[in-house]
């Protein structure tokens, strides 16, 4: 039986689902209100105290035996898969069986679809809708009031208690069907939690059913290459047909590949054959011919009109250090993100190509929290060293310290496994405590969206130089370089940016992450969810060029430490610049002759160029170049040379709304 009731729903949901890496579009939750930072301030006027204290209660809430009891399971038609494609309507029943210590009047039984993305939320008013959702259950003598709200729907026991072994059916998409996410996964959850003793602390089931969210027809394609190669290195180029939100795994996809523009004595063939069974994704060998740039530009023909991309310039060189592509930051579905840690991790290597990635779920924020459920940790430390290869690819294990207070960080240790801190946690809430306990150990910290929403970052708690040596200047999120950098992230605070920092004497490099939280590291800039280079809704993406010509974990750690880094808001520009023939990140003395020598090859015409001194703009003319997406060139740094306390770095923005940002310089006596 069941029975329709119409209840406040406001207090269903337990969790705040409007945190990192939300829904874009939803509104900013910070003013512009200047911040008056204390040494060491423990309670920051931004503070998010209702989130800290909400978390807190949930975490402590004492939890009947019969929380999270039972088994949950799909029922299909006969011959049927639990697969969908994105963004497509269906109805799913789900069964629950009562466990042991069954369900008491009053007592709950929940069905959320994944919170954070695509999936319609569960209603019960409208039949004829999308999302409508019923349950039943054929136990004599049980009703079920059914209310929705919050992204939940809530069936509660009432006339008496289902008792162990009973069953539930509940329906998501009754009506018209329920709309599937708009990313692909294999493992999308229908989560399904029991409030046993109806105390409203509820439990999710571990066995919650999972559902194949499959990709799209064929709508982009993408080809990257290594940024730097030796003349005669075998490499590859990592190609891929995906889906109009750049998912991988198109079905029924093939047709021929063609390369075009690479030098003669370059080893690489000009087309490839694209089959059915390799889903969209190939890997090309080469091997690089003499020195120069190179500039490829790929087609495939299985569609029509045709796809067609180019390939981010190449640097083929015998001198020049290398530089890696390395995504630090993003999201899988262990805490608000889509997909598999596994899928991720393959996204990041046999799609974007990259040399570095790091998988940063939340440590308390989500559906489950890695800090309560040590398995989900152990889950992600496991998957980072399963595909950690060095000399091809490199992986860290990680987490993001989801600070309420003091901001978000990501945490990244350089060892096959480190502890997980939490936020949460009254020995590591604070950044100094979080930097005390990491003491010795072969990791690093680094800031996250620090100048605004959905928390800035305290600043007032110093970076520690060995601990915390760079920041991450740009992401989904925006940049918050500065008030007059190019798409500021929301809600973005004087004396937050990283600017203001640098202006107040600390000596930070440059890093950007992508945060992307839809399965796809190293292309978030791809997907029109985040907003398409130019379309400045959120941001971009982010990428983080490092000069290391080892590529294992330790000479990651030493690059990160000199500061040997740049960033990219997503597209991989391809900068090699000097001040007095120090890299980025480097200390130049007051005695040296300040030449900047600047050789950048990006990927679209190039809109303007500026150095930035101390706070203070100066442009670079553009325009001297044959290529307009290339700056070559010598250069004097204006006011002189660096003087200690002094700072400079290099802006470049092209017109698509790509952006790069070099490491500062520091002067030193």
């Amino acid at each position: 039986m069941s029975r329709a009731a119409r209840r406040p729903a406001a207090a269903l949901l337990a969790l705040a689902w409007s945190g990192c890496g939300g829904e874009p579009g939803s509104e900013p939750a910070g003013g512009q209100e200047p911040v008056a930072a204390r040494p060491n301030d423990p309670a920051p006027p931004t503070a998010r105290w209702d989130q800290v204290e909400q978390l807190r209660a949930g975490r402590d809430a004492p939890r009947h035996p019969g929380d999270g009891g039972g088994t949950a399971r799909l029922v299909l038609p006969e011959g049927e898969r639990a697969t969908v494609p994105v963004s497509t309507p269906r109805t799913w029943t789900v069964e629950l069986t009562v466990g042991p210590e069954g369900i008491a009047v009053g007592g709950g039984i929940y069905l959320m679809p994944e919170p954070f993305w695509g999936w319609s939320t569960p209603q019960d008013r409208a039949p004829g809708r999308v999302g409508f959702t019923t349950a039943s259950t054929g136990a004599e003598g049980v009703e079920l009031d059914c209310t929705a709200g919050g992204g939940l729907f809530l069936a509660t026991v009432s006339g008496r208690a289902l008792v162990a072994g009973e069953t539930v059916t509940l329906v998501y998409g009754a009506g018209d069907g329920a709309l599937s996410d708009r990313h692909a996964e294999r493992a999308a959850r229908l989560w399904v939690a029991v409030d046993a003793d109806g105390d409203g602390v509820r439990r999710v089931l571990e066995d919650s059913p999972t559902i194949e969210v499959v990709a799209g027809p064929p709508a982009l394609l993408s080809a990257v290459g290594p940024a730097t190669l030796r003349p005669g290195e075998r490499a590859s180029l990592r190609i891929a047909v995906l889906d109009a939100l750049a998912n991988r795994g198109v079905a029924r996809t093939a047709g021929m590949l063609t390369i075009e523009g690479a030098p003669a004595d370059w080893d690489l063939e000009a087309t490839h054959e694209l089959t059915e069974e390799a889903a969209g994704v190939l890997e090309v060998p080469l091997r690089a011919g003499g020195e120069g740039i190179v500039r490829l530009r790929v087609t495939f023909d299985g569609v029509d009109p045709p796809l067609e991309t180019r390939v981010a310039p190449i640097r083929v060189t015998r001198t020049l250090p290398r530089v890696r592509w390395a995504d630090l930051h993003g999201h899988s579905g262990l805490s608000d993100g889509t997909g598999t840690p596994d899928d991720w991790y393959r996204y990041a290597r046999e799609v974007a190509g990259l040399d570095i990635a790091a998988l940063t779920d939340h440590d308390h924020f989500g559906v489950r929290f890695l800090d309560e459920e040590n398995g989900l940790w152990e889950e992600l430390v496991a998957t980072a060293a399963r595909h950690h290869d060095p000399g091809a690819f490199v992986t860290l294990p990680a987490y993001e310290w989801t600070s309420w207070i003091h901001g978000h960080r990501h945490v990244l240790h350089f060892a096959d496994t480190g502890p997980l801190l939490s936020s949460l946690d009254e020995a590591t809430e604070r950044p100094d405590q979080l930097w005390d306990a990491l003491r010795d150990l072969p990791a690093i910290t680094l800031a996250h969206h620090s100048s605004g929403d959905p928390i800035p970052t305290n600043w007032s708690f110093a970076p520690d130089p060995v601990l915390e040596p760079v920041t991450e200047i740009a992401s989904v999120h925006g940049s918050s370089e500065a008030a007059d950098g190019p798409q500021a992230v929301r809600g973005s605070r004087p004396g937050r940016y990283v600017r203001d920092q640098l202006n107040g004497g600390v000596q930070l490099g440059f890093v950007a992450s992508g945060d992307g939280h839809d399965g796809h590291p190293g292309l978030a800039h791809r997907s029109p969810v985040y907003g398409a280079l130019g379309a400045r809704r959120i941001g971009t993406g982010g990428l983080a060029g490092l000069e290391c010509e080892e590529l294992d974990r330790a000479s990651v750690l030493e690059a990160l430490r000199a500061r040997r880094t740049y960033a990219t808001n997503g597209p991989r520009i391809l900068l090699h610049v000097r001040l007095a023939g120090e890299p980025p990140g480097a200390g130049v003395s007051a005695g040296v002759e300040p030449v900047l020598e600047v050789d950048l090859r990006g990927t679209a015409a190039l809109a303007r160029a500026v150095i930035v001194r101390d706070g203070e703009l100066f442009e670079l003319e553009l325009g001297g170049a044959e290529d307009p997406r290339e700056l070559v060139g010598s250069y004097a740094l204006p006011g002189g040379a660096l003087q200690p306390g002094d700072y400079a770095y290099l802006r470049v923005e092209q017109v698509d709304g790509g952006c790069v940002w070099s490491s500062p310089w520091f002067g030193t006596p």
